[in-house]
């Protein structure tokens, strides 16, 4: 029977000896600082030695430590040859995709029968997600997110869409006419969602209405909650655009205060290690056309 150190604890011991740095290490794994340290930590208590000897800022390996970096190093490093070889050869055609769970529903979804009529040999796998990620850990070849730079390491990253956020309601609920050229939203009940619960926090000090409360209001679980209860006419929701736009075009909902970039972008993501495959690659290219309006429409 093998006795093996808390495989964890030895991937974050791994990355810090290779940065000399638990703070890097940290950024690297998605992990905070403290995190990293109690792992480590473990890791000497499992061994029975210190591994490290902390300096200014950095650590250095202790001869203890050098020995496992070694093996460590070399058995990280078979085992993601391995694992890479396992899932090309089981996904050949297949591409894993994590992405935010409302943008695959209300933007992604209804566009990937074009990247089939395209690419008929390809699986598309979605995976709804707004965590960090990684691609070996996770299994996925290209992820879609939202955020600001810079943007996770060792990863080849390209800005989708500029966000632009603004406060929408069903026209049942408020419609421009008369005197009134927008809405007193002082009058009406906010909708929040707890994924995002700064969204009026924000919108509200960008217009300069300090007067009104950007927490009070209802709260839902998930922005597809979210935007299905504004269009219910239950009140305004603070929504990106890119959400929304059908609701918009068909007139379920309209944004009488328009929209404004908010400072974030959606993003996709893809191993900086595998630009060259043609498969992931494709995918993309056609996630960035669809962006760009450049590909073909029915």
């Amino acid at each position: 029977m093998r006795q093996l150190p808390p495989l964890n604890a030895l991937r974050s011991f791994e990355a810090a000896a290779r940065h000399s740095s638990m703070s890097r290490a940290a950024e690297e794994l998605f992990f905070n600082h403290g995190a990293i340290s109690r792992q480590i930590r473990a890791l000497e208590e499992f061994m029975g030695v210190a591994l490290f000897q902390r300096a200014h800022r950095r650590v250095v390996l202790t001869e203890a430590g050098e020995t496992l970096f070694s093996a460590a190093s070399a058995a990280l490093d078979l085992l993601a040859a391995g694992t890479s070889q396992v899932k090309a050869a089981s996904r050949s055609r297949t591409i894993v995709v994590s992405c935010l769970a409302t943008f695959t529903m209300r933007w992604l979804i209804p566009r990937l029968y074009r990247f089939k009529g395209l690419h008929r040999d390809v699986e598309v796998r979605l995976s709804a997600s707004d965590q960090p990620f990684d691609f070996m850990l996770d299994g996925i070849d290209v992820a879609i997110r939202v955020g600001r730079p810079p943007w996770p390491a060792g990863t080849k990253t390209t800005p989708l869409l500029v966000e632009r956020t603004g406060p929408v309601c069903s026209p049942g609920l408020w419609s421009p006419g008369g005197a009134e050229a927008r809405p007193d939203l002082s009058q009406f009940e906010r909708l929040h969602t707890h994924t995002r619960p700064l969204a009026w926090s924000y919108w509200l000090e960008s217009q300069g209405l300090s007067e009104i409360d950007p927490q009070a209001g209802q709260y839902f679980e998930h922005y597809y909650f979210l935007i299905e209860s504004a269009l219910a006419g239950l009140g305004f929701a603070v929504c990106p655009e890119v959400l929304v736009a059908g609701d918009l075009a068909s007139g379920r909902l309209i944004a009488p205060f328009g929209f404004a970039p908010d400072g974030q972008s959606y993003y996709i993501s893809q191993p900086a290690t595998h630009v060259s495959d043609a498969r992931t690659n494709g995918f993309v290219d056609w996630v960035l056309a669809e962006a760009r309006g450049e590909t073909g429409r029915e």
